[in-house]
């Protein structure tokens, strides 16, 4: 399983507002904009079910996404480490598995809004 699901599409506007209004109703807290324009957000702090942090940067009409579970130290201990520390939301393999189907299922809803094929 790679450590980040990652979507690489186009589109013909600016998704900005899209996914502020996007992260505001699935409780996504923005996290800052770096200075490439990668704008950041993420869901949870970790201690329950994994931080589940998302990234998005626009350029022109080119879109890059990445979302994915974060797991802190003390998740590891607890599972012995057999979880890494940070792995990607699309289904399958029982590591992780409610986070991972949590974060799946509003991230594809951002997709669905912007027009864009779900994560399986």
């Amino acid at each position: 399983m790679a450590s980040r699901t990652v979507r690489d599409f186009q589109v013909g506007f600016d998704v900005s507002t899209i996914v502020d209004s996007w992260a505001n109703a699935n409780h996504y807290g923005f996290r800052g904009v770096a200075p490439d324009g990668t704008r950041n957000y993420q869901r949870g702090n970790g201690i329950l079910t994994g931080a589940m942090p998302l990234t998005i940067q626009q350029s022109g009409q080119h879109v890059h996404l990445e979302a994915w579970i974060h797991a802190n130290t003390v998740a590891r201990i607890s599972a012995l480490f057999l979880i890494p520390t940070d792995m990607g939301i699309e289904s399958g393999g029982v590591r992780g598995a409610l986070p991972r189907s949590m974060a799946r299922q509003s991230v594809n809803a951002l997709l669905a809004q912007l027009g864009q094929p779900p994560i399986a």
